[in-house]
């Protein structure tokens, strides 16, 4: 099992008006963000990492849940620099629109716009810091933790062809350093190798953004991913429907989401004896206070989140909650 079981109530949430919330300045320069900020959440999960590594280590049977909490730093930073005459814009770091969604995949890569056409960007995304997944989420006792890696290729278009549809496709590998999942159980070899997580992931995104009076935008969403995995029990389709309300005022500006998606893996899980299916949904919000303290660049930032995955495995039921507080700064 990935541990991006997280994304529809985390990584898919908010497409958020793509064009509309990072255009390209009129001015060449740097520009870009920087947030400071903490955040508390809460997992019930067998297949993620909590917060609190050591209170979700211990599995104490494959029918029951482990659950930590735990609160943590937020930092994030996004750095771009534009040549206006050429309409051209080099990035590196983590978009706003990717941040309000907490999908903190690193980019680097250049965005260029074509008049009146859209936006077109193309980048290479990878894990500035690896992620923490169980090496063998199966073992019942104490698990070890090993790291997730990633890196690949993000393309996107925003504004395609002077319309109100944006689109994103990313492919990227799949690296965990020491991918032992099933290796405590009695499984053959060909039952192990069923379970490897190594592999290829695919994302498509297709958005329309409904402009409203006011600063109101209004984009539903489309989301499909496709999972590659060496082994043919942990590859999946996902598909998810995504509805993101952002609007956007001189002092304040609030973006929520809701999603609701399905995930289908293409094997029986040896586990299990089943082909695992789920029913995903999420809920999040976002508030920005900007001006603070008259400071034009600073904003206070308030977001919340929440998360269900419903397996017909309960071994694989997720929930989780965060809140979080910080301050960005924008330049």
């Amino acid at each position: 099992m990935n541990k991006l079981m997280l994304a529809v109530s985390l990584g898919l949430l908010s497409q958020a008006a793509m064009a509309e919330m990072a255009p390209i300045p009129q001015q060449s320069g740097f520009s870009g963000f920087g947030l400071l900020g903490a955040g508390y959440s809460k997992v019930d999960s067998n297949v993620v990492v909590g917060p609190d590594d050591d209170a979700s280590r211990r599995l104490n049977s494959l029918s029951s849940q482990t659950s930590s909490d735990a609160g943590k730093a937020d930092i994030n930073l996004d750095l771009r620099y534009t040549f206006a005459d050429t309409r051209t814009q080099l990035f590196l770091g983590n978009l706003i629109q990717d941040a309000v969604r907490l999908d903190f995949t690193q980019q680097f890569g250049v965005r260029q716009q074509f008049g009146d056409k859209g936006i077109v960007s193309a980048a290479y995304v990878f894990s500035g810091i690896p992620g923490d997944v169980w090496s063998d989420p199966y073992k019942v006792g104490d698990r070890d933790t090993t790291d997730r890696k990633s890196n690949g290729l993000r393309l996107g278009w925003d504004g395609i062809w002077g319309s109100q549809f944006s689109t994103n496709y990313t492919v990227r590998s799949i690296d965990i350093e020491n991918e032992q999942s099933g290796s405590a159980l009695a499984l053959t070899p060909a039952q192990q190798a069923s379970l490897d997580r190594n592999g290829k992931m695919q994302t498509l995104d297709l958005a329309y953004n409904f402009v409203g009076p006011q600063g109101s935008v209004l984009s539903p969403m489309i989301s499909y991913t496709r999972n590659d995995a060496d082994g043919d029990a942990a590859s999946y389709d996902r598909t998810a429907l995504q509805l993101t309300y952002a609007l956007r005022q001189a002092k304040y500006s609030l973006v929520t989401n809701v999603a609701f998606g399905q995930l289908e893996y293409d094997e029986v899980n040896p586990v299990f004896g089943r082909i695992v299916k789920a029913d995903e949904w999420g809920v999040n919000a976002n508030f920005f206070w900007h001006s603070l303290w008259d400071v034009k660049p600073l904003s206070a930032v308030f977001s919340a989140s929440y998360g269900n995955s419903d397996a017909n495995v309960d071994f694989f039921d997720t929930e989780l909650s965060r809140v979080s507080a910080g301050l960005m700064y924008s330049f």
